[in-house]
């Protein structure tokens, strides 16, 4: 979901006609009418049909799903229906769809879950997981264990900015594995750690050299050391440190 997606491309809408030369237009179905329909149709009804919806968060809910957020509720399904906006159809949500939504709570420049939706959903708290990259990485025999490194920063940012801030696992993956090249690694923290920590702590770079270490933030000017970032021993030692 974005901030301008509508009903007209979830559930259903009126498009102009492309293949034609005289203007025309035509009813199409949004994804979402299409699943449900599928769903519907199975004809072995066990099957369970997915509708995954990432950053759900960032639509406007009441927008995107129109009348039919109320059929989407557990015990309305198959029992209740309603006519949709444009095609008229009498409508309901099949039991065997399931929709997933993801979001993230971190960010801080989108509204809350809309309360409509929210009650109508199971929510499963997903936090940084560190055993996904129980991984050592040797360089020069200094071992860097992204483990280790994951937990110490998230401590520190838990104590001065909130268990909400604290960075996920797949900054140190890989192809859904866990990064095994310093190279890559030093990559993340200098494309990616590093500035999202620095935008945690706009304008204070005290705190993030609390959290970063001196191997990594020079205290008296306020920067980041680029002699670190550019050197894989001191980089190493530097993560090490933290």
């Amino acid at each position: 979901f974005h901030q301008s997606y509508s009903y007209e491309e979830f559930v259903e809408g009126i498009r102009p006609n492309l293949d034609s030369d005289q203007i025309s237009y035509k009813l199409e179905y949004g994804i979402f009418k299409e699943i449900c329909h599928e769903a519907e149709e199975d004809a072995f009804r066990d099957n369970r049909y997915v509708l995954l919806i990432d950053e759900i968060n960032r639509g406007n809910i009441p927008k995107i799903f129109g009348e039919l957020i109320t059929l989407i509720e557990d015990e309305k399904r198959e029992v209740y229906s309603l006519n949709l906006t444009y095609s008229k159809e009498l409508f309901t949500v099949p039991k065997n769809l399931y929709i997933i939504g993801t979001m993230n709570t971190a960010d801080q420049s989108i509204s809350h879950l809309d309360t409509a939706l929210r009650r109508r959903f199971s929510h499963e708290e997903l936090m940084p997981n560190g055993d996904l990259i129980d991984n050592t990485i040797d360089h020069n025999g200094k071992k860097i264990n992204l483990k280790d490194v994951l937990d110490k920063i998230n401590t520190k940012i838990r104590n001065d900015a909130g268990r909400e801030r604290q960075i996920g696992h797949s900054y140190f993956m890989k192809n859904d594995d866990p990064i095994s090249e310093i190279v890559t690694l030093r990559d993340r923290f200098k494309s990616k750690i590093i500035p999202l920590i620095q935008d945690y702590f706009y304008e204070d770079m005290n705190k993030v050299h609390k959290i970063l270490g001196d191997g990594f933030i020079d205290k008296t000017k306020e920067t980041v050391k680029k002699e670190t970032l550019d050197d894989l021993d001191a980089f190493a030692d530097a993560v090490n440190a933290i």
